[in-house]
């Protein structure tokens, strides 16, 4: 992508933060394999060079203000994506290679999941189950990232009560591990789980997680915590990119419910039968 102190806060995040090793440029020359490649319009040719040096089940993210993007992407995210959401992508895209790449992923073709509820407390947790859930959704790639997305923030800003500007100074340090698992270790917060309820319908797939914290938001619409608010509306943009048609944030920002449109099932013809015959 083009330089910016997005993509630098994004790379320094990444390298620290995550332990990715990163390469920058529009003229990459990678000496290993690419797991996940980043580009914008400007740079949608340099994904052909991404898939000369694919790693296994390499993804690709195209974000784009285009309406028809010029190259196929496993992920189309809108323009003016912070770097903090764009964080959480790339942390939700490995979670699908992954688990793509499991014993777990020869269940799929065996399994569909219809009524269930899940519990998580970490982030590994949200992997795993984002991971699983996705398989049984359309456009599986982009709904397990996105219900990553959601667990995330439920798990980080919700149930930790961290804010937006600690997890960006954490990534950037090297040091957001470590916080993480010294809150989850702390008496105040040790007890607190992400609640996940799915459905599947003909017509719509349901998604409702709630949890213990104060959720993203501090009031009915975010009040007296812009910051919060703002994130909120970013990722209500963030995840309808990724396919989810509805989103509704309840109970101060607590619980958020989601929804799919599934494609309609193409029932066969009733033949009826002349009476008599």
């Amino acid at each position: 992508m083009a330089d910016s102190p997005r993509m630098r806060n994004l790379s320094r995040a990444l390298a620290e933060g995550m332990g990715v090793t990163v390469y920058l440029g529009p003229n990459i020359v990678p000496d290993g394999p690419i797991a996940v490649m980043l580009a914008d319009d400007a740079n949608a040719g340099q994904v052909q060079t991404a898939r000369q040096h694919a790693a296994p089940r390499q993804k690709v993210v195209l974000v784009t203000g285009s309406a028809k993007p010029t190259v196929a992407a496993d992920l189309r995210l809108p323009r003016d994506i912070d770097a903090g959401s764009l964080g959480t992508v790339i942390e939700g895209l490995f979670a699908v290679r992954d688990y793509e790449m499991s014993q777990g992923a020869a269940f799929e073709p065996a399994m569909t999941v219809q009524n269930a509820t899940f519990s998580v407390q970490t982030l590994a947790q949200a992997r795993q189950l984002a991971g699983f859930l996705g398989t049984a959704m359309p456009r599986a790639c982009e709904m397990a990232v996105g219900l990553y997305v959601m667990l995330a923030n439920a798990i980080e800003l919700g149930n930790l009560g961290f804010s937006v500007a600690e997890k960006a100074q954490g990534l950037s340090t090297g040091t957001w591990e470590r916080k993480l698992a010294k809150r989850l270790s702390e008496p105040t917060y040790a007890s607190r789980r992400a609640q996940v309820e799915f459905q599947r319908g003909e017509r719509l797939i349901s998604i409702l997680i709630q949890d213990d914290g104060d959720g993203i938001t501090t009031g009915p619409e975010g009040q007296g915590d812009t910051l919060r608010s703002d994130y909120r509306a970013r990722s209500t943009q963030l995840l309808k990119a990724l396919g989810f048609a509805e989103l509704a944030w309840l109970g101060g920002g607590s619980t958020l419910a989601a929804s799919i449109v599934l494609a309609p099932v193409s029932r066969p013809a009733m033949v009826r039968t002349p009476a008599g015959s």
